[in-house]
């Protein structure tokens, strides 16, 4: 167990002045190497909202009630949260199952944990990243902004995102573009990503020239991911027969087995080693993602600091022996392979 920064504050040193992209790379890489030695998280990820302004017809997260008593996570907690993984984990996600941009102080949080030295990322449906939000993305010291755009069209978008305007995601994301540019920021770089689905096949070449048209750093495809957890009959079958993709050339996590059903392609061992936790906007430290209705709450990081709960008894066990070998119900969402298998990087 660490002592205060004394054993890393070599590598935190480097952090600090990571606009610099090769510095941040030897940093990163130089963290990697300390968060293997020790055994610590590789990401943590932090649910800074609960809730969305969207009603997206592929997401699960705001179709059931996960039932957080918070709907946003106070500064306060977010501040004590990076003051204590601060030591031991230097690259953080402020995304869950909710918009971060919905939370009043998410541009002060990701403030704040850049200050301390971290790499933070985003994702975002980019509906709410007007004039303000832009300002304020670019004020914070944001590494990474992933931005949601299903669909090239305002047809195909719309049927999809429920709730939201093509005209002005679109404008919202030139927007910030040349905002950022004429800044001269390099940061953050944005990536821009498609859940390829039935709906929206058809425009594959569209986004990616829609996405180079905007500016953005990277487009990719991603597989649809249909959540098992706690099944719901009528979702599940929605999405199997109305939007999964049978493609040997496009991303996809499953395959139609024998029966003619839905399975994973692979079944091995967790790809993420069980090492990359969830903090959700009530403080319950969940092992995973996937664990979207916190069925497996671990600790709270309210009343525990991060460290005693992930060198606990029951969180080391259950690195060992349930989640690395895959033994959950939740697991069954997850594809254990390769990065290429579940997304299509376009450029």
């Amino acid at each position: 167990m660490l002592k205060g920064l004394t054993k890393n504050r070599w590598l935190q040193i480097p952090v600090q002045i990571r606009k610099g992209k090769v510095i941040h790379s030897l940093s990163s890489r130089l963290h990697r190497v300390f968060q293997r030695l020790h055994k610590y998280p590789n990401d943590i990820v932090i649910e800074t909202a609960s809730v969305c302004n969207l009603n997206c017809t592929i997401c699960r997260s705001v179709k059931t009630d996960l039932g957080r008593k918070n709907r946003f996570m106070s500064s306060y907690l977010f501040k004590k949260i990076i003051d204590d993984i601060a030591p031991i984990c230097n690259t953080i996600g402020v995304s869950y199952c909710g918009e971060p941009l919905l939370n009043k102080d998410i541009f002060k949080m990701v403030r704040y944990a850049s200050d301390k030295g971290m790499c933070v990322s985003m994702l975002t449906n980019g509906v709410l990243l007007n004039a303000d939000a832009r300002n304020g993305v670019l004020d914070s010291g944001l590494n990474f902004m992933a931005i949601s755009m299903d669909g090239a069209s305002k047809h195909t978008y719309e049927s999809i995102r429920i709730g939201a305007s093509f005209e002005t995601l679109v404008d919202n994301i030139r927007l910030f573009v040349k905002e950022r540019n004429h800044r001269r920021l390099s940061y953050p770089s944005i990536d821009l990503q498609m859940v390829v689905t039935q709906k929206n096949i058809h425009e594959v070449d569209a986004f990616k020239k829609l996405a180079r048209d905007l500016g953005v750093e990277r487009a990719y495809l991603k597989s649809l991911h249909i959540d098992r957890s706690k099944e719901d009959v009528d979702y599940v079958k929605n999405l199997e027969k109305d939007y999964f993709v049978n493609s040997t050339t496009l991303p996809t996590r499953y395959i139609v087995n024998k029966q003619g059903n839905l399975e994973l392609k692979d079944k091995g061992l967790c790809p993420q080693k069980a090492r990359t936790p969830v903090i959700t906007t009530d403080g319950d430290v969940l092992p995973c993602c996937f664990d979207i209705f916190g069925e497996y709450v671990l600790g709270n990081i309210i009343n525990q600091r991060f460290l005693d709960t992930w060198n606990s008894g029951k969180y080391i066990d259950f690195r060992r022996n349930l989640a690395m070998h895959r033994k959950l119900p939740m697991c069954i969402n997850c594809l254990p392979s390769n990065y290429k298998t579940t997304n299509k990087i376009l450029f």
